[in-house]
């Protein structure tokens, strides 16, 4: 009772709220729309200017080689969302494949690069690797938690110079709460909400500081829960949804201006815990058809439990006038075993794998008893990862013309071990009952890691309105494998080795030309690598990645154009159950293909000369095309037989939003839109047929928010408002549906 009162409480305060609070005082909301939108691409966050993020060292977007979208905290906090897939949709470039309808586990790709796990792309946050296993295994199974982020840097396309390993589509940099020793005063905020789905949020974030002899402390402490008793429906009536908790601490000190050279320590400590009931098995055509929302009885016990904690040091130096340093050691580790439906053993003793069972017609046993001498599996995908390393930054201004050097050193190591195994159940009326437990190990049992040295150099170089960014990076890799087989489960004898070593130099150079104030034209090209993995025989992929852009601004009309063109060889795989694979992580190699496309985005007030209603207007839009461009023969399902020609699979061509806001000094109506034209599943040139298609998806998002004064603010939002049920995708096995409609209340608190 007391937990239901919970989950009740954001909905009965926000409804006093918004009904009584006409006599508040009103804070307007204009500054928060308006300017948010028209300065995403134009203006770089404190944290990035101060080298945290993606546009570390610049001095204005016209020192950032490649284009850099910023989305800011204002904006963040208009549409308060969980799920990091809807907050970058809106912007162009941005490759989404939805799974999960929760965004748990999400695919991003960044200009065609590919979204399996978002492992092609660089993953970070506060500048850090934040993905698992970045080398080894950067596949995203933990992904930061969106709702305590202050702001998102997305760089897309050129001169990936300064970020790796993956460096063939762009960057995605999180910036968690800056802490700021000058300014900290004793502050906190919480955050309630309620949902849909028995959908539940908590969100506290407090900061102090205070002095001492030699400088300023300051100090974070953050706690985040949330989750969902699930919007898909089980025979057994057992729960579907999830529940996340994630908690950060921040302690930063920073030197008196008079004490020496200004310098600061901080030091991070950030834990994550996830319990998810999600499933890789989706529906048949038939069953779809019949409820979108149904699981099938053998994926009941499905079950994902993971803990993430983080753990990084940084110290901030500027030694003169002309040269500023920043240096980190980190420290991350994720545990995770996801318990899973894998497929079934019949009467002869052959296992079929998952998507074994659809492409044979065999889903009735998914919900049916189980016939006699068959089993349902389920794998223990029971792994730990290990991230670790210590990287270096510095920045030196040269003379008075403003040109400037940035440099980076890291030394990073990262594991994984796999230890897994599978057991048999029957299904019945009372749901799935153990029949044979399978001995740990025997499903996985081996260690894969990585040591890798990256070092990277650029210029800035300012002749009157053209400003040049040449640079040079460099990746030395060494991966490895111990296989212990199924045989020695103790891991007590020698273990099968492998390895491979790759060095790699990519070398790139963005330009800018400043027309004036308003007008800026830009261009890059750089090239892009993937990591191969331990397996000697797999060649690094490579990419040649060319930009030329346009964009203009003046204080009421904003926009950007992007034309980009990439080259890929030896397209890299990797076998992921999430992609319909064995699960085995294997990297492997493809053809080539070429991608190339269009951004567009702009940003208008449709009000300038109103003085109490703005109605600000944001807009993009992204065409892609992706082809293969040779003949191969591959494995994966989604590639197959791959003639020269075939479009890629899982890219939406056309895809676009739309953001239009109402704004009063007392209250913002926010909509916001978005468009993705149907994706192929499998590799092809013909017209795409319904049966190897997801859907056309058009959702509608929409937020009221009011602000009574400094202190309180309450919101009501419906997700997908028309109730939209579409196919997002067609793996790893059968059809899975986007999130129907979600109503949620929810009220900030400043204290």
């Amino acid at each position: 009772m007391e937990r239901r009162f919970t989950r009740c409480a954001p909905i009965i305060i926000a409804s006093f709220l918004l009904v009584t609070g006409h006599g508040w005082s009103q804070k307007s909301f204009d500054a928060d729309s308006l300017g948010v939108m028209l300065s995403q691409w134009h203006a770089l966050p404190e944290a990035s200017v101060a080298a945290v993020g993606l546009g570390a060292g610049a001095r204005g977007i016209d020192e950032v080689p490649g284009a850099l979208h910023v989305i800011r905290p204002a904006e963040l906090e208009r549409y308060a969302y969980t799920d990091p897939l809807r907050v970058l949709q809106s912007v162009s470039g941005v490759n989404i494949q939805e799974e999960d309808g929760f965004g748990l586990r999400p695919n991003i790709g960044l200009r065609g690069s590919g979204s399996d796990r978002s492992g092609r792309i660089t993953l970070m946050e506060d500048g850090v690797l934040i993905a698992p296993a970045p080398y080894t295994a950067p596949a995203a199974y933990y992904f930061p938690s969106i709702a305590r982020m202050s702001s998102i840097e997305i760089l897309k396309g050129s001169s990936q110079i300064a970020f790796g390993p993956q460096t063939a589509g762009g960057a995605i940099n999180m910036v968690s709460a800056n802490l700021d020793t000058e300014k900290t005063l004793h502050s906190a905020r919480f955050r309630t909400e309620s949902s849909s789905f028995g959908g539940y949020l908590q969100h506290l974030k407090m900061t102090t500081g205070w002095g001492g002899k030699q400088g300023n402390w300051g100090m974070l402490i953050e706690g985040l829960q949330f989750g969902s008793s699930g919007f898909k429906r089980l025979p057994t009536g057992r729960p579907t949804g999830f529940s996340k908790m994630d908690g950060l601490l921040k302690l930063r000190w920073s030197s008196l201006p008079v004490k020496g050279r200004p310098q600061s320590f901080q030091i991070k400590w950030g834990y994550a815990e996830e319990d998810s009931h999600e499933t890789y098995a989706g529906l048949t055509h038939n069953d779809f058809q019949i409820d979108p929302y149904q699981r099938y009885g053998a994926s009941e016990l499905d079950r994902m439990i993971a803990g993430h904690e983080q753990r990084t040091i940084r110290h901030e130096l500027e030694v003169n006038r002309r040269w500023k340093l920043q240096t980190d050691a980190y420290l991350n580790t994720f545990q995770r075993n996801w318990y899973k439906l894998d497929g079934v053993r019949d009467s002869v003793g052959d296992r079929h794998s998952l998507l074994s069972i659809y492409d044979e017609e065999l889903t009735h046993l998914l919900k049916e008893e189980t016939p006699t001498g068959w089993e349902i599996l389920m794998k223990a995908n029971n792994r730990s990862y290990e991230s670790k390393g210590i990287q270096h930054r510095g920045t030196v201004t040269f003379d008075e013309s403003s040109s400037q050097l940035i440099y980076g050193l890291r030394f990073h190591i990262d594991e994984v071990d796999r230890f897994e195994w599978r057991d048999g159940y029957q299904l019945g009326n009372l749901g799935m009952v153990l029949n044979d437990p399978g001995e740990k190990g025997l499903a996985g049992n081996r260690l894969d890691g990585a040591r890798a040295f990256s070092a990277f150099i650029r210029s800035t170089l300012n002749i009157g309105p053209l400003t040049l960014t040449p640079g040079l990076r460099t990746e030395q890799m060494r991966f490895h494998r111990y296989d212990y087989g199924k045989t020695d489960l103790q891991r007590s004898n020698e273990p099968t080795i492998r390895t491979n070593e790759v060095q790699v130099w990519l070398p790139g150079v963005g330009v800018n030309f400043a027309l004036g104030e308003v007008h800026h034209f830009f261009a890059g090209v750089h090239r892009g690598f993937i990591p191969p993995g331990s397996s000697p025989g797999t060649r690094p992929e490579s990419s040649m990645n060319i930009e030329l852009g346009y964009r203009w601004g003046t204080s009421r009309w904003s926009g950007q154009m992007v034309g980009f063109r990439n080259e890929y060889q030896d397209l890299l795989g990797s076998d992921l159950t999430a992609n319909g694979g064995t699960g085995s992580g294997e990297m492997f190699n493809g053809g080539s293909a070429r991608t190339w496309g269009i951004e567009l985005e702009c940003a208008a007030e449709l009000l300038p000369n109103q003085s109490k209603l703005a109605m600000p207007l944001r807009l993009s839009y992204t065409y892609t095309r992706a082809r293969f461009t040779s003949d191969f023969v591959s494995d994966w399902d989604a590639w197959n037989q791959v003639s020269d020609g075939d479009f890629l699979p899982y890219l939406a061509p056309h895809q676009g939003s739309i953001q239009w806001s109402v704004v009063s000094d007392k209250s913002a109506l926010e909509f916001n839109g978005r468009y993705a034209s149907a994706m192929r599943t499998k590799a092809g040139q013909e017209r795409i047929a319904d049966s190897d298609a997801t859907d056309v998806s058009a959702l509608l998002d929409v937020v009221f928010r009011r602000e009574f004064n400094s202190k309180i603010e309450s919101y009501i939002g419906v997700n997908n408002v028309f109730n939209s049920a579409t196919i997002v995708a067609m793996r790893p096995a059968g059809l899975r549906p986007n999130m129907p409609r979600l109503v949620r209340i929810g009220v900030n608190l400043s204290l």
